[in-house]
């Protein structure tokens, strides 16, 4: 390679010559006087910025308010899951308790410990759970199984036998079950079984599967007994798993029973839960009649009273915004009677002129 091309591989190697065409001397301070064609490019230039300028302030503050809107509905979202998750969490609980209380009465006492332990990990509080953790625990750690052995060993505990043959008192069952007479088909399957335990074991294990699975969807959807209908469910699943509709009951009952539990007490969270059961099954009710929707119907009632007595003690420490907001809301529960009416309305009229005054909410 010559030194001619060598010389163009380095960008940083100058020729003498072009520095004294290119590079003429200026003394320190000396400007460059703009000439005429460089100041009116200045102007152009000067005079599409500042359009420019508040093109992107609009698109900033439009992108802001995008923003913004997409931050509610995301909050707004993770409220909703997190709601959907307690709901969740109270059925779970519910399920298991039932279940290991199930699981100890036959003798499944390590299957119980596990059920409770799991119950007081979604929810330490949960009404009797360490009671039947304990019990279980106690159960499991000495002879693994119930006094049941004991009992049989007692003569005065031995049923008296049933002097009619299997294949009688398992005929009568088949017809018991044509008739959809559940109740009477498990105390002849009981009678079976315990004369008679090696007779058809898997046919008979149909038929009770048969016999809780319908007499635990009947006890939920005719007669209002729920927790019968859900102990009836649990056995018949210990057996085979549900179908989907009787599946479908059990929760609605389990939902049923936690919604009641917070009456009189936490009206906003009985207002929560009956609203989805009132969607999904309106009228299902327990043994009084009290269907789900007229449960939600007076939760939300009383629901509303508590919200406005929150919003008249706001108002009283000047917080009128905040009342609003409550009333609003206590409206859309119940509308409001004419005595409220126009204490609603003065209140926000007061929002209205003293916007900035409301303190936060308690």
């Amino acid at each position: 390679m010559s030194e001619n091309e060598l010389g163009e591989t380095h960008p940083n190697t100058a020729k003498t010559d072009e520095l004294e065409v290119t590079q003429p001397y200026k003394a320190p301070g000396q400007l460059e006087a703009p000439d005429a064609d460089s100041a009116e490019d200045t102007q152009i230039i000067t005079k599409k910025a500042k359009p420019n300028r508040r093109v992107f302030g609009a698109v900033a503050g439009l992108l802001a308010f995008v923003l913004i809107g997409s931050l509610g509905g995301y909050f707004s979202a993770i409220g909703a899951r997190q709601k959907e998750a307690t709901l969740q969490k109270a059925v779970e609980a519910f399920t298991q308790f039932g279940l290991g209380e199930g699981d100890l009465t036959v003798g499944n006492c390590d299957i119980a410990r596990q059920r409770f332990s799991f119950v007081i990990e979604l929810d330490p509080t949960y009404p009797g759970a360490a009671e039947k953790l304990a019990q279980s625990m106690l159960c499991a750690g000495t002879t693994g199984t119930t006094q049941e052995p004991a009992l049989q060993a007692s003569p005065e505990a031995t049923p008296t036998p049933d002097p009619r043959g299997a294949e009688e008192i398992y005929n009568q069952s088949q017809g018991l079950q044509a008739a959809q007479n559940w109740g009477e088909l498990l105390v002849n399957l009981d009678t079976l079984r315990g004369i008679y335990p090696d007779f058809e074991p898997i046919q008979v294990d149909g038929l009770y599967y048969i016999a809780l699975r319908n007499r635990g969807t009947t006890r939920i959807l005719a007669e209002g007994e729920l927790e019968s209908g859900i102990f009836d469910l649990n056995r018949a699943e210990q057996i085979g798993p549900l179908d989907t509709d009787a599946a479908t009951y059990r929760e609605w009952a389990i939902l049923y029973i936690v919604a009641q539990s917070f009456w009189d007490v936490d009206w906003g969270q009985a207002v929560q839960f009956f609203s989805q059961l009132a969607v999904s099954a309106p009228n299902l009710h327990d043994t009084t009649f009290f269907t789900a929707q007229d449960r939600l119907a007076e939760a939300q009632l009383n629901y509303a009273s508590q919200l406005i007595d929150r919003a008249l003690f706001l108002s009283g420490a000047k917080g009128w915004c905040d009342a609003v907001q409550l009333l609003e809301e206590a409206n859309s529960y119940s509308p409001h009677s004419p005595e409220v009416q126009p204490t609603a309305v003065w209140i926000s009229e007061k929002c209205t002129l003293n916007p900035d005054s409301q303190p936060n909410i308690p």
